[in-house]
């Protein structure tokens, strides 16, 4: 029984320290903000806009993020395939302030929830990203792009440059 439950011990040690060191800890929980949404972001999610993400061209979507009476929906490969839905929450950090959700993974009950996110930088914001895709983006004051983040400790953020398409 002793080595049963060292085992876990070790295995619990082991998921903390995967954690990428540059991972940004998840905000307490979607909704627990009672910090205003700015007007870009208030105006996209009332007039249900679409927000295409893009990582090199706007002509070639990566991510189509959809709000839908007070839902969004995150569609992959230029829009084709509906991946995550949920219900809007105003989500902020030091940098940034965004409308999305947070999810579990059905797939991955073990692990956190995923957050997908609509954001406008509140402050000019640097950030590399060194997987799957090496690129670096600066978002200056006001700029809106699009933001997944995954299960704590199994990936790192993504981000996209985003346009608005309807």
């Amino acid at each position: 029984m002793k080595r049963r439950v060292f085992i876990a011990a070790l295995a619990l040690t082991a998921c903390d320290q995967a954690a990428p060191p540059s991972a940004k800890p998840a905000a307490a929980t979607a909704g627990a903000s009672s910090a205003p949404v700015s007007a870009q972001l208030d105006q996209l999610a009332k007039s249900n806009a679409s927000v295409v993400g893009y990582l090199y061209s706007a002509e070639t979507p990566y991510i189509v993020a959809t709000f839908e009476n007070g839902t969004l929906i995150w569609r992959t490969q230029g829009g084709a395939n509906a991946v995550a839905k949920g219900r809007v929450s105003v989500i902020t950090e030091p940098d940034r302030s965004c409308l999305g959700f947070e999810q579990k993974n059905p797939t991955m009950p073990d692990r956190g929830p995923e957050r997908y996110l609509v954001c406008e930088a509140v402050d000019s914001i640097k950030h590399s990203n060194s997987l799957p895709r090496s690129q670096d983006y600066s978002f200056s004051t006001g700029t809106l792009f699009l933001e997944y983040d995954p299960p704590r400790g199994t990936g790192y953020a993504q981000l996209f440059y985003a346009k608005r398409t309807k």
